[in-house]
């Protein structure tokens, strides 16, 4: 299932309206984030690299519009998103070490079993939230791994 397809589930079972709007470039970006102005209460940004190699284009129409923008990726955070709850890099380059030494002692991959994240992180960035017209309660601020000021 693709991280759409879970979303729309979801977001669906929770009364919530996916909203996409495709940018296959990232020359494309600033038209698909302006597409959305009218449309949406929100901008979810995912991990993915055409997005977030131009996710100050996002983020400006953002501020514009007073649509808060969240991401998927904790790095979108310092650059102007509201929010974001994802996994930290290097743990999973250490979940990953750790099955590719299973494998190096002799243990056969197929019967190792698929792993998900273990570990995700909370990022905020509250001057951002100002500038997209949310104020972030103090007890989310509390929780953050790591708040942008």
């Amino acid at each position: 299932m693709t991280l759409l397809e879970l979303l729309k589930s979801e977001g669906g079972a929770m009364g919530l309206e996916i909203v996409e709007a495709a940018a296959t470039r990232s020359a494309d970006v600033l038209g698909a984030a302006q597409r959305l102005v009218g449309n949406v209460d929100v901008i979810y940004v995912p991990t993915d690299n055409t997005i977030v190699s131009a996710l100050e284009a996002v983020i400006r129409v953002g501020k514009d519009n007073d649509i808060p923008v969240y991401a998927g990726d904790t790095d979108s955070v310092p650059r102007g998103a509201i929010a974001a709850v994802g996994f930290n890099y290097y743990d999973v380059g250490r979940q990953t070490g750790r099955i590719v030494l299973r494998v190096l002692k002799g243990e056969n991959p197929g019967d190792i079993a698929v792993e998900g994240i273990q570990k995700t992180e909370l990022y905020v960035n509250p001057g951002a939230a100002e500038d997209m017209g949310v104020t972030i309660p103090e007890s989310i601020i509390a929780r953050a791994k790591e708040v942008i000021e």
